[in-house]
């Protein structure tokens, strides 16, 4: 049997390098791609110099300006990084068509059979590094992990130096693995830490090391998977893009709201996007999760800093303004009296198939909303998002709820060729 090999490539500070290979003079300077442009709003991508004075992905916009005034902050320019991922898949596809698109950034290639050594398979790599640089951008940095089994790939990936490659396999497990803290690993955050601080089990050596047995009478299957994960055993295979597990969007408001007609359209403007999402993959939803965050005044004054719920029903979400009506009814429902947000997201899950059955005893009113839908969005394909809109989000301009791009969500490209990433 031919052993197994497979490359993780991880594009560094991707968005603020795709920004500094579009404007030269932005190279060797702090940058800041960001979400929305007020004080509240998120750093989503830091250039190699921002990180290095410690402004990260997530920090705030008022926060990294106070660590450094000089910092360039950029709004984030969703075409312009698929129109660069694009250009990065089409050199990968010339490797492999095995391939796993696991956010915009990143991405496994199954090299099994392609190359007979892991040494092989590091020459490629560099030969990616190079066409990158070559063909895409002089700017573009990535790292990139080779190991037997995706998840050692990945985490070769995330440890190795920028712009580096990192090989793993058995022989030097110890070397890279056993030192690191748990939270070190992929899939590891600091509430499962906890539970296995319980166990005695504070490195990735100790978890190595753990009796699977005594894992698995803890946490069930996910236990074998931890423990898979840190001996270089495969738990999951590289998967192609396909269905995404849940659709959705966020947003945090660029001025403050006083009263709840603002939310009410940004909250319609994001379910009209999850909801054209939802019907161009042919899929219903069977749950919604409806979330919002609160100013620093209103958590002072309600004592939280945000709220919201999930829902799940039997009966099929596909039109924009069902999904509407009941986001907005977990929203009233969790909303403290007398509160207006600043930051709303809600997704759409337990997604299946779309099945055109007909209803024994189907509501007079909503009977033809699948028909008008599919009206609106084949008007909207032909003529851009949004020529024709619904009422509740009139006067909302590209600014509120813009194109974005998430990391670390499902990726996949649509017929047209398109670069897609849903959450």
């Amino acid at each position: 049997m031919l052993p197994r090999v497979i490359l993780h490539l991880d594009m560094n500070s991707y968005f603020a390098s795709v920004e500094q290979q579009a404007n030269p003079h932005l190279r060797g300077r702090p940058v800041g791609v960001v979400a929305t442009m007020s004080p509240n709003g998120c750093i989503i991508a830091s250039s190699t110099e921002a990180k290095a004075k410690g402004i990260k992905t997530g920090v705030r916009v008022r926060e990294a300006r106070a660590i450094d005034p000089a910092i360039i902050l950029i709004p984030n320019d969703a075409a312009k990084y698929r129109t660069v991922t694009a250009g990065i898949m089409r050199i990968l596809k010339s490797y492999t068509e095995d391939i796993e698109l696991y956010s915009i950034d990143e991405a496994f290639l199954n090299l099994t059979g392609f190359v007979k050594t892991q040494a092989e398979a590091a020459a490629i790599g560099d030969e990616i590094r190079r066409r990158i640089l070559d063909d895409v951008g002089e700017w573009l940095r990535c790292s990139i992990g080779i190991a037997p089994t995706r998840w050692l790939a990945k985490f070769g990936s995330d440890v190795a130096p920028k712009g580096q490659t990192l090989v793993l396999d058995q022989s030097n497990l110890a070397v890279h693995l056993d030192p690191r803290t748990l939270t070190d690993a992929w899939g590891i955050a600091h509430r499962l830490e906890q539970r296995l601080n319980l166990l005695n089990i504070y490195t990735l050596g100790h978890l190595r090391r753990a009796p699977v047995a005594n894992l698995m009478t803890v946490f069930g299957i996910m236990g074998y998977e931890l423990w898979a994960n840190v001996n270089g055993i495969e738990f999951a295979t590289v998967q192609s893009a396909g269905q995404p597990k849940s659709i959705g969007h966020s947003h945090v408001f660029a001025k403050r709201a006083t009263s709840l007609d603002y939310p009410k359209a940004i909250l319609a403007k994001l379910c009209e996007k999850a909801g054209r999402r939802l019907r161009h993959h042919q899929l219903e939803a069977h749950g919604l999760w409806l979330g919002f965050g609160l100013p620093d005044w209103a958590q002072a004054r309600y004592g939280q800093s945000g709220g919201g719920g999930a829902e799940t029903f039997s009966a099929p979400l596909i039109d924009t303004r069902d999904i509407f009506v009941r986001a907005w009814r977990l929203f009233m429902h969790d909303l403290p009296p007398g509160a207006i947000p600043n930051y709303l997201a809600m997704t759409l899950f337990s997604l299946k198939p779309h099945v055109d059955q007909l209803e024994l005893w189907p509501r007079l009113k909503h009977q033809d909303a699948p028909a008008l839908a599919a009206a609106l969005d084949l008007l909207n394909d032909a003529f851009g998002d949004f020529t024709v809109t619904r009422g509740t989000f009139w006067g909302l301009t590209e600014r509120d709820v813009p194109d974005r791009i998430g990391f670390r969500k499902t990726a996949g490209v649509d017929d047209a060729g398109q670069w897609t990433v849903e959450r």
